[in-house]
C-alpha cells in the first residue's frame, strides 16, 4: 500500500510539470478525491462494527453515534435464501444482547408512531444519538455501519485495495488539468476523467463480487 505522499510523487509524474499546487495543495485534493469515491457506494472496506453499552437519559436508552459513522446498511438478510427464518420488517437492524435480538432501525420520522414499542431504534442526527423507542432486553450492543475513512496525512495509506489506487491519481489530475489555466493542462482532463470513471468502474465490480447474491 502506498502512502499519501507516494501516490502524490505519482501525481506529479502523471501531469509532468503542469501544476502550480504546492504540496499541502496537493494533499488536500487527494482528500476530496478520496472521500468523493469512498462516498460512492457501501464499499465493503468501508464496513465496520461497534459494539458497547448503551447511555440513557431522561428520554429514554440511547446509543452515541461513532465519529466516523456515516450511514447504516442492509445487515439482516440471509445470504443462503433456503433459510427459510422470519425476517424482521426492516433489514437494517442494531443487535442487542447476547443472543442478538435485531431491532430494526426506523426513520426518524416515523418515531412517534413505534412509541414505546420494543424491537425498533431510530437515528437521531441532529443530537448524534441513536434512540430506542422502548426498553430494550439488554444495554448491550452490535452495530453496523458504513464509516467515513479518516483524512489522509502525509505518510498515511488509504483504505482504498492497492491495485485500484491510482483511481486518486487519475481523479488528482482530472482536477488539476481544471485548476490549471493553460490550453495543455486542460487538454489532459479528458483523458484522466476517462482512466478515473475506468478505475471506478472496475473497483465496482470488484466490490460486487465479494458479495453473494
Amino acid at each position: 500500500m502506498s502512502t499519501a505522499t507516494e501516490l502524490i510523487t505519482k501525481f506529479e509524474l502523471q501531469v509532468s510539470d503542469i501544476t502550480e499546487l504546492s504540496t499541502s495543495e496537493e494533499l488536500i485534493v487527494m482528500n476530496r478525491i478520496y472521500q468523493r469515491v469512498c462516498a460512492d457506494r457501501p464499499w465493503e472496506f468501508l464496513k465496520t462494527n461497534k459494539t458497547g453499552t448503551m447511555s440513557s437519559d431522561a428520554t429514554g436508552y440511547y446509543i452515541t453515534v461513532p465519529s466516523d459513522f456515516a450511514y447504516f446498511y442492509e445487515n439482516a438478510n440471509y445470504t443462503d435464501s433456503s433459510i427459510g427464518y422470519p425476517m424482521p420488517s426492516a433489514p437494517k437492524v442494531i443487535f442487542i444482547g447476547t443472543d442478538y435480538a435485531p431491532y430494526n432501525i426506523i426513520n426518524y420520522s416515523d418515531r412517534i408512531q413505534y412509541r414505546n414499542r420494543v424491537g425498533y431504534c431510530y437515528l437521531s442526527l441532529g443530537e448524534s444519538k441513536i434512540r430506542f423507542c422502548g426498553t430494550p432486553v439488554s444495554t448491550t450492543y452490535s452495530m453496523d455501519y458504513i464509516k467515513f475513512p479518516d483524512t489522509l496525512t502525509a505518510n498515511s495509506t488509504p483504505l482504498i485495495p492497492t491495485r485500484f489506487e491510482d483511481i486518486l491519481i487519475y481523479g488528482m489530475a482530472t482536477e488539476n488539468d481544471i485548476i490549471q489555466v493553460s490550453d495543455k493542462a486542460k487538454s489532459y482532463a479528458p483523458e484522466n476523467l476517462d482512466l478515473y470513471n475506468a478505475y471506478l468502474a472496475d473497483m465496482a465490480l470488484w466490490n460486487s463480487n465479494l458479495l453473494s447474491n
